[in-house]
């Protein structure tokens, strides 16, 4: 697998900023993307949880925490979503666009592990 998360195809993430940071430590890259897998796809279920609840603080709090991951990994399709639905959740405005926004985020996320998964299994 090459350093930026594709082996054949488009990759929906990208681990060049990992691979800056750990001077190409596999351990530890390996490591992070458990981490990114255990915890996104939790928050990704709080935030269609706390959106369909009504509860902005709450969506405006797992967005916040979200970004940086989608961020680290680079995953392109989300970055402007993500803060969409953190400024707009917080600031109580086109509350009515965030179902949508999260349902895609929610979406991208779980392919985003589909491909995890797949580029990590040992």
């Amino acid at each position: 697998m090459s350093k930026n998360g594709s082996i054949n195809g488009h990759r929906l993430y990208n681990l060049n900023k990992l691979y800056e940071i750990e001077q190409y430590d596999e351990n530890f890259i390996q490591d992070l993307v458990k981490l990114f897998l255990e915890t996104m796809s939790s928050q990704s279920d709080d935030l269609l949880k706390y959106c369909e609840e009504k509860n902005w603080e709450r969506v405006y709090c797992i967005a916040h925490k979200m970004k940086a991951n989608i961020d680290l990994l680079s995953i392109e399709m989300l970055k402007n979503e993500i803060r969409f639905v953190e400024h707009n959740a917080r600031a109580g405005t086109s509350l009515n666009d965030l179902r949508e926004k999260i349902s895609f985020i929610h979406a991208g996320l779980q392919e985003v592990a589909a491909q995890l998964d797949a580029d990590f299994q040992q």
